[in-house]
């Protein structure tokens, strides 16, 4: 049975271009660091309980916000300062938050952290909404976030890439070595369909596995959510088709019909 799931997770079996796709991504997101002005605030005593920020051109009510994935236990804010850029024209400035990983803590601690960093986010830009963009585990945090209803009610929409959100099968994946779920956790912590959300974008690349495409399409099945396919992008690559296309993407997100 693992061996079907790490089939479906597994992006460093599943990829031959895995790990270039993450070198890629710290070149540009070093790129990134040199030609933006970065802004840094801790929300907790952890080495990782920070947010940051650049200054945006759009519009000053909207606060674009980058959760960054790594299964909930890998991955840096830093090397996701690539996404930044896509999203300046989109908001007053375009926020980055960075959490505690597992196993040193627990899911519970990442959602809080990631509620946490929304907070401090909300005290600096007072006059915005939210607009959350989290990629894998990233999507699931972003998501997970939105059971503060503080937050939910400030946050315009959310666009959620290639999420994580049945934590069932990841449990019975190569990952339940780092991430030893709970049967607690998995049904705490897996995330519906649900009417109780701001509007989502639930994207997906045409070359992603099952698990990731049923996870999007099973998602979106409840509204206000669509679920967008990109064709061609898998996993890793979906990250770079997302932004290129980040001004459609958000146009749909913003024009979407609450009642549906």
């Amino acid at each position: 049975m693992q061996r079907f799931w790490d089939s479906q997770f597994k992006f460093s079996a599943i990829l031959p271009g895995f790990g270039d796709a993450l070198e890629r991504m710290a070149r540009d997101s070093a790129t990134v660091t040199e030609q933006f002005a970065f802004e840094k605030a801790p929300y907790g005593p952890h080495p990782r309980q920070w947010v940051e920020w650049v200054s945006g051109t759009g519009p000053k009510d909207l606060l674009p916000v980058i959760i960054h994935g790594g299964y909930w236990r890998a991955l840096e804010a830093e090397n996701h300062r690539c996404m930044m850029p896509a999203f300046t024209g989109h908001g007053a400035a375009v926020g980055n938050i960075e959490y505690r990983l597992m196993p040193e803590v627990r899911l519970a601690d990442l959602v809080a952290d990631a509620q946490a960093g929304l907070h401090r986010l909300a005290e600096r830009f007072p006059d915005t909404r939210f607009l959350l963009v989290g990629h894998s585990a990233g999507a699931h945090l972003a998501l997970s976030a939105m059971t503060d209803s503080a937050l939910r009610a400030r946050t315009a929409g959310v666009l959620a890439l290639s999420g994580v959100y049945d934590l069932a099968p990841v449990a019975l994946s190569f990952l339940q070595a780092e991430l030893r779920l709970t049967p607690s956790e998995i049904d705490t912590f897996s995330l519906r369909p649900s009417t109780d959300r701001p509007p989502t974008v639930f994207v997906n690349g045409s070359a992603e596995t099952q698990e990731f495409l049923r996870g999007g399409a099973l998602m979106a099945s409840s509204g206000p959510a669509q679920w967008q396919l990109l064709e061609g992008a898998d996993h890793m690559s979906l990250i770079g088709t997302a932004c290129a296309q980040a001004d459609h993407l958000l146009s749909q997100l913003l024009t979407m019909d609450t009642h549906t």
